[in-house]
């Protein structure tokens, strides 16, 4: 049977079930009501206020910690590893995991957020730089919620293809009126990496005073594959040895001189080191040079200072005439990339050379946003008005340097200028207002959400010598400004309390990036440049997204089917059209590259959850649940009529979990499909290579010692199966495939005990 026929079978089945459940529990009133189960779940990122995921006109995805630690959650790519739809890619990279990709879309247009605050931005150039967005450790979240699709109304720009929100954990997890202290202790190994995690958490407080530490330590190696053959250069399959260490701290100081104030100081600490001896570059030849070793060091940090106040006074006299709820936050945040390459070389007449690179980006980024929200009346309709103000402002600055030295370590011409810059000195602004407004008619039947925000974006380019110096006969960097309004408009209409349907059109803008604006870089010996084009236009995108979903006692499900345009997309490195067909630019014979805007891209497709109780048919089933999600999506650059290559192929998860009564033990078996891509499903000379389909089995078990010790254990791949997951097929390029595979059969527990 082909795995496509298995996943539709996945998919009707659920749909099919959960519905005739949900019918059988209608109770006969004319109300809705809240039922248990997944659409329950609260989420704050669809619509800024709390909301049951019933109520959204939306596709979100909620992981909570508990999540985290029943999955053996390493890092962001285990987070998402059961959510189709979704990716992580990077391996096989010295640098490590990327961004996360929705529904096609990823890098710098993804918005992700940890505690309310942007995550520094992607940045590559050449082979020695790649500043990722991995900078966040799963053990501190909360929860992590996904948003898919255009959401710029909320949330502005690089919102374009959804968000992903992270909500660090504070003293009120931990601490209530019988708990006013905690100390919990976690120890974990996963053998996929042969690492090891232990994680610290101290929480103290009464009702006016509280506070929280949190320090977690990752140590391990390179993630395993099943590659067979060792040795180096571009043939080796086996991963290139790396040491890696993670340290990350959250602290928080939560203040609440009212029953309606609380004030939250939180610091956020994060560093990654990074050491990789990189094997498959060993005895490489390039332009008659050979590169006998070559080895990395890299390392990234982030530190964010946040003050964060909320007033609910809903439940209390005296609100405010204006507001029912305040959040407000004011916050800093310093992110730095250092990648550190050093060569020995042989040069065509065999003279040995050290040759030293070292890349810098950093980013810093200050802001503060307040939002507002009022509850009232109108005749017999139900209005949520949520209002506020968003701004931030960042400054961005890489730096590329190096040397080559002789045997004896003197000092040898670069063939180009260090240090240099890719891009100028840059600051950017951005001022946001949104508005919008949940407006329930009908006896609560239908929930209306439309919703407005207007951008205002500028951003100041300084050419400083470093920059001038390293690009000459690159134009002068080019100040540029930009402002944006996009529109939501979702709407919820329950047909009887089990079943509803829903739909939303939303828009999403990203403001042209400062490093495609201004990217500024000459190779003369090699005969190419890079030049800026400030006459870039913002990307847009406008979704357009229906479902149905239906619970009950017995289980729930969610289909929805989306499609979304994205206008002037922006691509970076194209040939420069006013220098087409050959791309040389006559006044200096060199081929240019420039950043240009594209016309369309759409993308269309269609996802599904569902979760059964089987106990719901009979008592000796009591325990089990069936939980089943697909996602399916489509995609094509209509200026070139060729696919869009970053979308996930076809993939399902099905999961039979059991839960004692007890609530003491408990497991699941986790059934993974993902359908394979060939060549007539991927764009002509793409960087991605086909791949075939591939079934994974993983096992999950959970076992609460005592009331104070849990353990965690997973076996995972269990069938050994060799797969290679689609995000990484564009790393592979000229290398051996087989080093881009996954770990086969591994293990990983953890046990955590508190006081």
């Amino acid at each position: 049977m082909k795995i496509r026929t298995r996943l539709s079978a996945a998919f009707v089945l659920p749909m099919v079930l959960s519905t005739a459940l949900a019918q059988q529990s209608t109770s006969g009133e004319d109300e809705p009501t809240q039922a248990e189960g997944d659409l329950s779940t609260i989420t704050v990122i669809g619509t800024r206020t709390e909301r049951t995921l019933k109520e959204l006109a939306a596709t979100v995805s909620v992981i909570s910690s508990e999540d985290v630690e029943q999955e053996i959650t390493r890092d962001i790519a285990d987070l998402i590893r059961y959510e189709p739809g979704v990716s992580v890619g990077g391996t096989g990279s010295r640098f490590g995991l990327g961004g996360f990709t929705i529904r096609g879309i990823g890098g710098n247009r993804v918005l992700t957020m940890v505690d309310g605050v942007r995550m520094p931005d992607e940045f590559s150039f050449g082979p020695f730089l790649s500043a990722r967005r991995d900078f966040v450790d799963v053990d501190s979240i909360a929860r992590a919620e996904i948003a898919r699709g255009p959401i710029s109304s909320l949330y502005g720009s690089d919102a374009i293809g959804g968000v992903v929100a992270f909500t660090t954990r504070g003293p009120r997890d931990y601490l209530d009126d019988d708990a006013p202290y905690y100390v919990g202790l976690k120890a974990g190994y996963s053998g996929a990496d042969d690492s090891t995690v232990g994680t610290l958490t101290l929480a103290l407080g009464g009702e006016q005073l509280s506070a929280m530490l949190l320090y977690t330590q990752r140590d391990g190696s390179e993630t395993e594959n099943q590659g067979e053959g060792g040795g180096t250069g571009p043939a080796r399959e086996l991963p290139d040895p790396q040491d890696l260490t993670t340290d990350n701290v959250v602290a928080k100081l939560a203040f609440h001189p009212g029953d309606a104030h609380t004030f939250t100081l939180g610091v956020d600490y994060f560093d990654n080191e990074t050491s990789t001896q990189l094997l498959s570059d060993y005895n490489t030849v390039t332009r008659g040079t050979t590169v006998n070793t070559r080895d990395a060091f890299d390392t990234r940090t982030r530190t964010r200072v946040s003050l964060h106040y909320d007033y609910d006074g809903e439940d209390y006299d005296g609100e405010l005439a204006f507001a029912d709820r305040v959040i407000a936050t004011i916050y800093n945040q310093q992110s730095e990339t250092e990648q550190h390459t050093v060569e020995n070389r042989t040069t065509p007449a065999f003279a040995a050379r050290t040759r030293q690179r070292t890349s810098f980006f950093d980013q810093d980024v200050q802001g503060a946003y307040v939002q507002l929200s009022k509850g009232f009346d109108i005749g017999q309709s139900e209005h949520l008005l949520t209002y506020g103000v968003d701004y931030y402002a960042t400054d961005n600055a890489g730096l590329r340097d190096g040397g080559t030295f002789d045997q004896d370590g003197n000092p040898i011409r670069e063939r180009l200028p260090m240090p240099t810059r890719d891009f100028p000195l840059t600051e950017t602004d951005q001022l946001a207002f949104f508005v919008q407004n949940e407006i329930r008619l009908f006896d609560d039947r239908l929930l209306i959400t439309p919703g407005l925000r207007y951008d205002s974006f500028d951003a100041d380019a300084s050419a400083d010598a470093i920059y001038l110096n390293g690009n000459p006969g690159s134009p002068l960097p080019a100040d540029y400004d930009d402002s944006e309004l996009t529109g939501r408009l979702g709407a919820v209409y329950w047909f009887s309390e089990n079943v509803s349907v829903y739909a939303q059109y939303s828009e999403g803008f990203r403001a042209p990036p400062y490093d495609d604006v201004n990217v500024g870089f000459s190779n003369f010996p090699r005969g190419y440049k890079t030049i800026s084009n400030p006459n870039l236009k913002s990307e847009r995108s406008q979704g357009l997204e229906i479902g149905l979903r239906a619970e009950g006692d017995a289980g729930s499900a969610s289909l929805g089917v989306f499609r979304t345009d994205y206008d002037d997309f922006i691509e970076s490195f194209s040939i420069a059209p006013q220098f087409l067909p050959i791309g040389i630019d006559p006044s200096d014979g060199l081929l240019t590259f420039q950043s240009i805007n594209r016309d369309r891209v759409q993308i269309e497709g269609a996802e599904f959850s569902g979760r059964l109780n089987l106990g719901a048919f009979s008592e000796a089933l009591d325990g089990f649940v069936v939980r089943t999600s697909i996602a399916y999506a489509d995609g094509e650059d209509e200026s070139s009529g060729q696919p869009i290559d970053s979308i996930e192929p076809l993939t399902g998860v099905i999961g039979l979990s059991y839960d004692a009564a007890s609530e003491r033990w408990g497991g699941e078996l986790v059934w993974t499909l993902v359908e394979g891509k060939d060549a007539g499903d991927i764009a002509e000379n793409s960087i991605h290579q086909p791949t075939a389909g591939y079934g994974l089995v993983d096992l999950l078990a959970y076992a609460r010692l005592t009331p104070n010790v849990s353990l965690n254990v997973g076996l995972f791949n269990l069938t050994d199966k060799t797969y290679i997951r689609w995000a990484d097929t564009g790393g592979i390029g000229r290398d051996a495939p087989a080093r881009f595979t996954q770990p086969g059969l591994n293990a990983g527990a953890t046990l955590r005990v508190t006081f």
